[in-house]
């Protein structure tokens, strides 16, 4: 399978606090700003595009309290939800419309295939989808190669945002889960175990370069005992060995910090990277030397995946280069975003970092401190 490209351009108009944004990205994008500024409802957009494509448009719209909550400003602002995206040498457009009912349907959606991006002589190809009127998509169900529509399918499926922010006694990753629940690595970590199962029985090599990066930010742990339940063969629970002792431990016994790097370490580390990662405040609870690991695994991993992350945390900021950076902040009620790029801060550099610049608000988007 050929690798796919990179989202390249987005576009987006009267999305919930983004009343207008044009945008382009990078391998690493981290979108840094206060609270309030709307690096949510960014990341969230991800999320929107998925239910698109998994044809959840009409349950999502719902759950979210309608289209008054989802247009900007409401219904009697904005009457038109539009937006477009490339990722070369595929795009897709979708424009939609309100109802009587506060719900949202399609009054165009298209793929694109542009040809000259890539040196085919045949040009662009506009694939309009015959959605006009639809509560629902008509990308296709399934991706496949041989249909430029396949190709969006095949890029879009993969764009989860990953939350790994509960903790708590109840949260998902500490509960027990289905061993065979492999295929990809639940947005909440629910299934880590029996994901981390798959990946020592199947790729010995990634699962090593796991347990030694969660031994870098966690010394006392040894290695993990991925065993199914001795009462359900079914089942299987996170559990794990310290070292110097012969005392299995289990989830519970990990600290909200740790437990939450070895998912990040995992995600970042398994041997199929998605097409893109999307992580909303992947600094929660991480000690600053577990952050400067965590930012060496995202420059790792864009060697072969995109990652888009929202941050508050100006220690974690200052790991990335200002070409990374994307600046989160409000004009007029709507949200902006503005891309960094080091030439035109090239002589604050001489004296500050990253993070320094954006506390003494040199960048804007003014943080909230560590």
């Amino acid at each position: 399978m050929e690798k796919l490209g990179k989202l390249d351009q987005l576009k987006i108009n009267g999305y919930k606090s983004i009343k207008s944004l044009e945008i382009e990205f990078s391998s690493i994008n981290i979108l840094i700003g206060a609270n309030g500024v709307g690096k949510s409802n960014f990341i969230g957009f991800f999320n929107f595009v998925r239910k698109i494509l998994e044809k959840e448009l009409e349950l999502y719209v719902a759950q979210c309290g309608g289209a008054n909550k989802i247009l900007h400003f409401g219904t009697k602002t904005t009457n038109i939800l539009n937006f477009s995206m490339l990722f070369t040498p595929n795009g897709y457009q979708a424009t939609l419309l309100p109802t009587a009912n506060d719900g949202l349907i399609f009054k165009s959606e298209t793929g694109y295939f542009f040809g000259d991006k890539i040196g085919y002589f045949g040009g662009t190809k506009k694939h309009p989808l015959n959605s006009q009127g639809s509560k629902e998509s008509k990308l296709p169900s399934q991706p496949h190669s041989k249909d430029p529509l396949g190709h969006i399918v095949r890029y879009l499926q993969d764009w989860k945002v990953y939350h790994f922010h509960d903790t708590s006694k109840a949260s998902p990753m500490k509960q027990p889960c289905n061993i065979n629940d492999y295929y990809s690595l639940a947005v909440d970590g629910g299934n880590l175990p029996a994901f981390l199962y798959y990946i020592k029985k199947n790729h010995e090599y990634e699962y090593r370069k796991i347990v030694k990066t969660i031994q870098r930010v966690a010394p006392f742990f040894h290695d993990f005992i991925l065993e199914s339940d001795v009462a359900n063969c079914d089942m299987i629970r996170l559990r794990w060995k310290h070292k110097g002792s012969d005392l299995y431990f289990d989830a519970n016994d990990l600290s909200d910090g740790t437990i939450r790097f070895i998912c990040l370490a995992t995600l970042l580390l398994q041997p199929k990277l998605p097409t893109m990662i999307l992580l909303d405040e992947p600094e929660l609870g991480l000690h600053p030397f577990a952050l400067q690991i965590l930012a060496s695994l995202f420059r790792v991993a864009s060697n072969n995946t995109q990652i888009i992350a929202s941050t508050q945390s100006a220690t974690f900021a200052d790991f990335f280069d200002i070409n990374d950076i994307i600046i989160a902040d409000t004009k007029d009620n709507a949200t902006t975003f503005t891309r960094l790029n080091s030439e035109e801060y090239k002589d604050w550099f001489e004296e500050y970092s990253v993070g320094e610049m954006w506390q003494k608000n040199l960048i804007g988007g003014v943080p909230s401190y560590d």
